[in-house]
């Protein structure tokens, strides 16, 4: 298999999209919701984190609790990835037993919320992780959050803070769902790693950023007869304003070809197909896409025309996910294609005389 980086230079900057049906880095703008949601009387305590109202660690994999946030005044705030916020909080503790895995969920909730979690103490600017908007199934309202997968340690006390974008408040349902914790990911020996180092805050993706990079840049793959296995690494950075996103070329020369990927990663992930027809400077939106919860395989398999396309592989969400967070993609059906010639029955006859 060979692997090298190509730099294909356009015109502009791939930007103006939304949501996570589309294969920007950068954060999407966000519309603020009307004001209106149903309330009720708060609840008492979890005013700050020396009041937080305390989960029971041995909950049997599940822990719903709800209120109201709009009685609370506003104690912290975090950028993840929106500024500005200065709606009240309610602050949850967890000092677990045991290694947990879990989901941390706001999905349920009637207003804009935002959900972070803290390590031990306070640590303003450095949650142990955060998210504002999720892609929550069927949420009662828009701009819900959900922290998808987040690993915690006995011995230490983790603060779950609900929080709001903007000055929202208003009814929220915190749940909790424990998972069973799988092994790290580790890179098989078939594997071949992507080669880009780990994300960080400042970080400029030079290296396979597709038409994120400037220059534009991608990971150009070989055709192979056989399974091409990858091992990468990608994350949130730049306080959860932007995702690292890697862009894999494939080079289609058959009238149709029916490619499959597949992709299991450690963080809440999208897999993609990009039609690169139009050039980086037209591209709107994928070809086609799924999204996947953490250690889920993911798969896409499309039949498609020759020119070239890319394999396009971020998180799901512009914050939660670290960078170094890493994921296996694996890639069938990118063969090489054997014109054949229309030959006559007279020329095939000679070729055996």
């Amino acid at each position: 298999m060979r692997l090298g980086v190509v730099s294909v230079v356009l015109c502009l900057w791939l930007s103006g999209l939304a949501g996570a049906a589309s294969p920007v880095a950068r954060l999407p703008e966000k519309v603020d919701l009307p004001a209106g949601t149903p309330t009720y009387e708060g609840r008492v305590g979890g005013e700050d984190i020396e009041h937080a109202v305390v989960i029971p660690p041995n909950f049997p994999w599940t822990y719903t609790d709800a209120g109201n946030t709009c009685d609370f005044l506003d104690d912290y705030d975090e950028v993840c990835p929106y500024t500005g916020s200065v709606a009240p909080d309610v602050v949850y503790s967890l000092t677990p037993y045991n290694y947990m895995c879990l989901t941390v969920s706001l999905c349920n909730s009637f207003y804009d919320t935002k959900l972070y979690i803290y390590e031990d103490e306070w640590t303003p600017g450095e949650p142990y992780a955060c998210n504002d908007d999720a892609d929550c199934y069927s949420p009662p309202v828009p701009f819900t959050s959900e922290i998808g997968f987040v690993v915690l340690y006995p011995g230490h006390t983790y603060y779950i803070v609900v929080d709001g974008y903007g000055a929202d408040c208003g009814d929220y349902v915190l749940e909790l769902s424990e998972w069973s914790c799988p092994p790290p990911l580790e890179c098989p020996p078939e594997g071949v790693e992507e080669g880009e180092p780990d994300c960080y805050d400042g970080y400029v993706d030079e290296y396979d950023g597709g038409c994120n990079s400037e220059p534009h840049a991608f990971v150009e793959l070989a055709p192979s007869s056989e399974t091409i296995f990858l091992c990468g690494t990608t994350g949130n950075y730049d306080d959860n304003a932007m995702r690292d996103t890697d862009w894999y070329l494939l080079d289609l020369t058959c009238d149709e070809t029916t490619v499959t990927a597949w992709l299991r990663a450690d963080f809440g992930a999208v897999l993609g197909f990009i039609d690169m027809s139009p050039g980086c400077e037209n591209i709107t939106s994928f070809h086609s896409y799924v999204m996947g919860e953490p250690y889920l395989d993911i798969q896409l398999t499309e039949t498609l025309p020759a020119g070239e396309w890319c394999v396009f592989v971020s998180t799901s969400d512009w914050s939660g996910w670290p960078c170094g967070s890493r994921y296996h993609l694996t890639i069938d059906g990118y063969d090489s294609c054997v014109a054949v010639e229309d030959l006559s029955w007279s020329t095939i006859k000679g070729l055996y005389r």
